[in-house]
């Protein structure tokens, strides 16, 4: 493999003005296969700073020129990959007190009109030494160009007779981590957990690799090609000239809630029983309509499984 990533970092730790410490750095990288094929390159800048009231802030953007995959087609040939950029954010909080939070986000975009954005935070509350809460939400949308769907017999010399087929993905998950905390007494506690997660993905503009070593796509419905939704709503047909073949409909929604609660108590020093009850509750549904806050809500009322658990640890002295 190539060399992976050189750089350095500038840091000032002599407090002045309105921070505490700060530091930028730079770095470059690249990657290659055993081929000797580039896999990735990049040119990274970032920047942090702690404020003095321990407050901190960082930024960095990074930039890909465009190289080659080696997997994007599961096995198949060389596909390239678009050069891209991004940029990432975080500020946050001191936490040294009974409130700590934090935001973050970064958006990226390529040169195929393919972007995602991630926003994400979360917050913990002390307000006495008996409990603490927390609630980490994230969000997520995303538009993939060269999403990759299946591997069909049939197609040219310029990808070894095989259709190495993708579609955009328009991708969308909201979830959040929540905890709450609370102590009885020293050897007793009370620990909750929830996971609430929603998420969707909608295929379309399906097509073909034109030819390796490139990421052009024969896009179906173009080029004597015709490609309809079948009345099951489960599959489409692809016709190319005398060729037809079937292709599934990946669009989905899916929503899931996983708990956990755990007693925990010390009876003796060393001796422990914990009583732990978790749940898990899911639902799939093949539709691809954007996922929304209020899809939360399903997944509360879908199946699910409950797991019950009792454990005793038991502290044996050797004197």
């Amino acid at each position: 493999m190539g060399w992976d990533r050189t750089g350095g970092t500038y840091r000032d730790q002599t407090p002045g003005g309105i921070y505490q410490d700060w530091w930028v750095g730079s770095w470059v990288g690249a990657g290659n296969n055993f081929d000797g094929t580039n896999l990735y390159s990049f040119f990274d800048v970032e920047a942090s700073m702690t404020f003095k009231n321990f407050y901190g802030l960082y930024g960095g953007a990074e930039y890909h020129p465009a190289a080659q995959s080696d997997d994007q087609t599961r096995g198949g040939p060389l596909m390239e990959t678009p050069a891209f950029w991004f940029v990432d954010w975080n500020v946050m909080s001191h936490n040294r007190g009974r409130l700590y939070w934090w935001l973050s986000g970064s958006y990226q975009e390529d040169q195929l009109d393919g972007w995602s954005w991630n926003n994400s935070g979360g917050v913990t509350v002390q307000p006495g030494s008996r409990w603490s809460l927390s609630v980490n939400p994230r969000y997520r949308r995303s538009n993939a160009a060269r999403q990759y769907v299946a591997e069909v017999a049939g197609g040219p010399d310029a990808t070894f007779g095989q259709r190495y087929i993708f579609a955009l993905l328009d991708w969308t998950s909201l979830a959040a981590q929540i905890r709450l905390n609370y102590a009885f007494t020293p050897d007793l506690t009370l620990e909750a957990y929830a996971e609430p997660f929603a998420a969707s993905g909608e295929f379309s503009n399906h097509g073909e690799l034109a030819a390796a070593r490139t990421s052009d796509l024969r896009r179906y419905g173009t080029d004597g090609t015709t490609i309809t939704r079948d009345p099951d709503d489960h599959s489409y047909s692809v016709t190319d000239g005398a060729d037809t073949f079937g292709l599934d409909n990946l669009d989905f929604n899916f929503v899931s809630l996983r708990t956990n609660v755990v007693l925990r108590w010390e009876y003796q020093p060393g001796s422990t029983l914990f009583l732990v009850w978790q749940q898990e509750r899911s639902d799939f549904e093949d539709v691809g309509r954007r996922a929304r806050v209020s899809d939360i809500g399903d997944a509360v009322s879908a199946d699910g499984d409950n797991f019950f658990a009792i454990k005793l640890t038991y502290w044996v002295p050797f004197n």
